[in-house]
């Protein structure tokens, strides 16, 4: 129809006003009213052509096309031109409503860099990101995007990462610091060492997800369009029914055509209020969600050995392990040989700790269910925190206590959670009881799993998911990097601290880019208001249409004013929708 298709429509209803004050007599009445309704008909002939070209042969624009020419054949001239005015207006509201959210969508594309400057031998060249490669050095000026994931090689400056974190508080970052593609350089130029090609760059990663985000319907909305496909081929068979059947063997063909018009008019956009699965329990895995996964070391307990020996050996078992305890245990060390680094051979447990050889000597360094799988006493701690054990060739070396700090307002963001509607809240953590059951009694959890490896962490996910109420389900918040097997075993998985993290962005439903543990709450918040209003329109979508349609079959509802009661029904759901911030 072109960008100019909301002229006929227009000019249709200008000559719906302009009919009522001419007179006319005859053939010259249908002939006059023709022009209008072929006017407003052509937009939704064609909608309907494009529909059934696609494969979808029953569609709002063939019933309104079918309304519209049974009201016409039966000298509701009027009532059918009006009817397919409103249906064009409510048609452009619905769409205006679909382009805002598709522009909010469309503003995530803003990260995507159109440029990247090389740093080469002969000097700064422009080109294209996809061309850029892994290890390549680019110049990020002050002001512009940083336009693929890397570590800075030079320089000091503050990154703005609110574009995909949504964090209003910059960071500073200086040699050593990783940044992300799409945050903002504020300050000053700096270089960067690229650690991912483009295609797996940060803002690309997001880009893609929110271009897919409507590709994958939920399986509500895909029960709600079964329904209305069964529903409108009942009533269209209705319909055929009434208008054609019925009259050939009773006559009075004109009240029963009305009536198979008003049917037609309800089956339009008609949908059924279908119940939704509503989330009633939240496990968190506690490192990184309900702490800040930033552990510092507090005390050390040597054996036989120095309090320096004891962290060293430590330190170099846990050379190349990416557990945040791990890098506090080395960041208490300080700077370690880099020969004997190089020559650690390394193998890890995963929520246990690890073993390693240094030299011929075999080390182990983790929790107590390590050493006790290998058979070595150890001592018991004085102090609450989390003991990382050390032994040396099956020798007990002493214990180093690590400590992590419960987030701010956290909870405030969990009493959020259960004013909100959350009935349970359950904490997951491999600490020691003596350590976790502090922190789940401060917070007012209602069950606490602790000492957990990994996959046992699973085990108790799967095990919430097979015991929970057949209309309820069941979330699992993690830390994005090392929590994404895990959460794919709820219903709804949700990683917190996603930046940068390949497994969250995989497995995550929802994506918490930083790590504010409020906007756990806020999420849960934004999908209930969405909930409600969804219901509210199929409810009233499906009322008001299952009202039209019993009361224009036994002709009590005259035709015009099924025309707009369906009209009134669309804007006010329509407003409805608008509601959602």
């Amino acid at each position: 129809m072109g960008r100019f298709s909301w002229l006929f429509p227009l000019l249709a209803a200008l000559l719906l006003i302009a009919l009522h004050f001419v007179p006319l007599e005859g053939w010259m009445i249908p002939a006059a009213w023709a022009v209008p309704a072929l006017l407003a008909l052509m937009e939704h002939a064609a909608d309907a052509f494009e529909n059934i070209r696609s494969g979808r042969y029953l569609n709002n624009a063939l019933f309104t096309c079918l309304s519209a020419v049974l009201l016409f054949a039966t000298g509701l001239y009027a009532e059918a031109v009006l009817l397919l005015i409103l249906t064009s207006l409510t048609g452009r509201l619905e769409k205006l409503l679909n382009d805002r959210s598709q522009e909010k969508l469309n503003k995530v594309t803003e990260i995507l860099p159109t440029h990247a400057v090389l740093v080469t031998d002969e000097g700064l060249e422009r080109v294209d990101p996809a061309a850029v490669s892994v290890g390549d050095i680019l110049l990020v000026g002050a002001g512009e995007r940083i336009p693929l994931d890397g570590v800075v090689t030079e320089g000091i400056s503050t990154i703005d990462t609110a574009a995909i974190s949504g964090q209003r508080s910059p960071w500073a970052v200086n040699t050593g610091y990783k940044v992300y593609s799409g945050c903002r350089n504020l300050t000053s130029d700096i270089k960067i060492r690229v650690s991912r090609p483009y295609e797996q760059s940060t803002s690309w990663k997001l880009t893609r997800l929110a271009a897919a985000a409507t590709d994958f319907p939920s399986e509500q909305e895909n029960t709600v369009r079964r329904f209305l496909f069964w529903y409108q081929c009942a009533a269209l068979a209705l319909a055929l029914l009434l208008g054609f059947i019925l009259p050939a063997f009773r006559g009075n063909w004109i009240v029963w055509l009305r009536r198979a018009a008003v049917l037609l008019i309800a089956a339009r956009a008609a949908t059924e209020c279908f119940g939704i699965p509503l989330l009633e329990t939240v496990i968190f895995d506690k490192t990184g969600t309900i702490t800040e996964g930033r552990y510092a070391v507090t005390d050390v307990y040597p054996v036989k050995m120095s309090e320096r020996q004891l962290l060293t050996i430590a330190a170099t078992a846990e050379s190349f392990s990416r557990h945040p305890i791990a890098s506090a245990i080395r960041e208490a060390a300080g700077k370690l040989d880099e020969r004997v680094m190089r020559a650690v051979k390394i193998r890890d447990f995963p929520g246990r700790g690890v073993s390693a050889y240094l030299g011929s000597h075999q080390v182990y360094v983790g929790n107590a269910a390590l050493l006790e799988e290998h058979g070595i006493k150890y001592n018991i701690p004085a102090r609450p925190g989390t003991a990382i054990h050390v032994s040396v060739d099956e020798r007990y070396c002493g214990y180093i206590l690590v400590t992590d700090k419960v987030r701010r307002r956290a909870f405030d963001a969990l009493e959020s959670l259960r004013v909100g509607g959350i009935k349970k809240l359950v904490l997951l953590t491999g600490d020691v009881f003596s350590v976790a059951r502090p922190i789940a009694s401060r917070l007012n959890f209602d069950m606490l799993r602790a000492e957990l490896k990994p996959e046992e962490k699973a085990k108790a996910v799967a095990y919430l998911m097979n015991n929970k109420g057949q209309r309820s389900s069941i979330a699992f918040v993690g830390e994005g990097e090392n929590s994404g097997k895990i959460m794919s075993g709820a219903d709804v998985g949700i990683a917190m601290g996603s930046l940068g993290s390949d497994a969250a962005l995989a497995r995550a439903d929802v994506l918490v880019m930083d790590r504010d543990i409020f906007k756990i709450p806020k999420t849960l918040a934004i999908s209930r208001q969405v909930y409600r209003a969804a219901l509210v329109n199929l409810g009233a979508g499906f009322g008001t249409n299952a009202i039209i349609a019993l009361f224009g079959v036994l002709g009590v509802l005259s035709p015009l004013a099924a025309v707009i009661a369906s009209a009134a029904c669309c804007l006010l759901l329509l407003g409805n929708s608008l509601r959602i911030k």
